[in-house]
């Protein structure tokens, strides 16, 4: 590989595992730093995934490379990478692939598609007697019941799809958890070496994370509750907000899961349930 020809940065996110944080956050390294930036959800609808994704993806890439020597970076809300052999061996390819604790996940889904006005939670869906996602988990009035609506639909998929990721020696796993905490932005930094970044792209980038972190310039937005996409980024939720119930729920559906992406299956003593 030249030395003008340096890797390109693909991030992959999971709904409600900082999606719409990590997308900001590289729309700003992009801008910063002059990379092209790309969304590999474009012409998608929901959760609906574009057949045509290798494709799409090298047009793209030939597009950036085209346009500018530097690295172009490339991210997918699905995780729905295709076949990288391509890139990495005429380009190379670092990427990190951000995975989530699947309690605070159900957790986080229950509270954004009660309320939430995207545009498949409003569609209406034969199963459910045409009612729409949204009316549907609102039917449910325990948060039990509405947990485990989610964990037979779309989240139990994307957890499902987290967990089965295909790294293509590629991607590196970084914890939702370990990122919302990094105050001082060492991992950030160590992330960015690992993304091949150099010289002042690193000092832009750690600016740009500052910029879209409630740690950071985002703290005041996210402590005054008008954020759609921020009402809880703790990390551990679960363990004062799930019965020892759900709990058991979640750990019997998801034990693999849980255990293979990195945490610990706990039990009622783990938890500070106060309802």
């Amino acid at each position: 590989m030249s030395e003008i020809s340096r890797p390109h940065i693909l991030v992959a996110t999971h709904h409600k595992s900082g999606t719409v944080w990590l997308i900001s956050t590289f729309r700003r390294i992009a801008q910063a730093n002059s990379f092209i930036f790309n969304h590999l959800n474009t012409g998608e609808s929901g959760w609906n995934v574009r057949s045509d994704k290798l494709e799409y993806f090298e047009q793209q890439r030939a597009i950036s490379e085209s346009q500018s020597d530097l690295p172009a970076i490339f991210v997918d809300y699905h995780s729905a990478f295709p076949d990288l052999s391509n890139c990495k061996g005429t380009r190379g390819a670092r990427g990190i692939h951000i995975v989530r604790d699947p309690r605070d996940m159900l957790l986080s889904a229950v509270r954004y598609h009660l309320v939430s006005d995207e545009p498949w939670l409003h569609q209406p869906m034969k199963e459910f007697a045409n009612q729409n996602y949204q009316q549907k988990l609102n039917s449910y009035n325990t948060l039990e019941d509405r947990i485990k609506f989610e964990m037979d639909h779309y989240m139990g998929r994307a957890i499902r799809e987290m967990h089965a990721f295909d790294r293509q020696d590629v991607f590196r796993d970084v914890k939702y958890e370990e990122l919302i905490i990094d105050h001082d932005m060492l991992l950030w930094h160590e992330l960015l070496i690992h993304l091949k970044m150099r010289g002042t792209e690193i000092i832009r980038s750690m600016q740009a994370f500052w910029h879209s972190s409630i740690f950071g310039e985002m703290k005041e937005v996210a402590e005054s509750g008008n954020h759609k996409h921020i009402q809880d980024s703790k990390p551990k939720q679960w363990q004062s907000q799930l019965s020892p119930n759900t709990l058991d729920l979640i750990q019997r559906t998801f034990e693999t899961e849980i255990s293979q992406l990195g945490y610990q299956l706990a039990d009622s003593s783990d938890l500070v349930y106060t309802r």
